[in-house]
């Protein structure tokens, strides 16, 4: 059952499926490393809950909410 990174709770990792889209975002999310069969953990959130803080071939990352709604990932 394949669910979105924005959806994962804190704590919780899962490996990388796919990323939706072909703009902009999308290309940067892949640039930065985030590619299909990539394990990513997330660390945290904001107060408000963005952005949010994934750890992803081994350094950190924040992604925005509506960024992170583009993975699709694995829960493991």
């Amino acid at each position: 059952m394949s669910t979105r990174l924005s959806d994962l709770a804190v704590g919780r990792s899962g490996r990388v499926v796919s990323v939706s889209g072909v703009d902009a975002a999308s290309c940067r999310i892949l640039e930065m490393g985030v590619t299909p069969g990539a394990e990513v953990r997330v660390l945290g959130t904001a107060p408000f809950g963005d952005p949010i803080e994934v750890e992803i071939r081994s350094y950190r990352l924040s992604l925005r909410k509506s960024e992170a709604a583009l993975i699709e990932i694995e829960p493991s």
